[in-house]
């Protein structure tokens, strides 16, 4: 168990980690503690990848998603939620699934979308169906939606 200091703010990132830590997880984590809030994370992906490329994206089942929300939502609410790469529609359904019942909830947490589908190599990063769902069912419940002009062109 670890300890968390409650006089800061908890954000989350929802993310795919990035093992040579130059995106994903990694970053959002060292900017969080960089703006002097505790970052909490859920994986979406493990990517295998360096400065060259993506040789692999090993997507967490939806199970693994789940749980690791509930974990966080049961001890760690968030002030604010980042969204990175959303690997499948699949993922994209669960986390607005998630996002709506904490809305229920009377939650008014703000939520960023940064899209990730295609990596600064080239990479594609999701599966095809995906940017219907995050056009359709996330997209509304963001507040702010940060595309670089690669992610541009794949949202429209």
């Amino acid at each position: 168990m670890s300890s968390v200091d409650v006089s800061r703010a908890i954000v989350w990132t929802i993310a795919g980690s990035d093992s040579g830590g130059g995106a994903g997880i990694q970053a959002d984590l060292l900017t969080m503690h960089d703006l002097g809030v505790h970052g909490c994370s859920a994986i979406t992906a493990n990517t295998a990848q360096n400065t060259r490329g993506v040789p692999a994206i090993n997507v967490v089942s939806d199970e693994v998603l789940q749980s690791q929300l509930e974990a966080l939502a049961d001890d760690l609410g968030p002030s604010a939620i980042k969204i990175g790469l959303l690997a499948s529609a699949a993922q994209v359904k669960l986390v607005v699934s998630f996002l709506r019942g904490l809305k229920q909830q009377g939650a008014t947490i703000p939520v960023v979308y940064d899209p990730v589908a295609v990596s600064t190599s080239g990479a594609r990063l999701t599966e095809d169906s995906t940017g219907t769902a995050v056009l359709n069912e996330l997209l509304p419940l963001c507040d702010l939606v940060t595309p670089n002009s690669h992610e541009l062109a794949w949202l429209a």
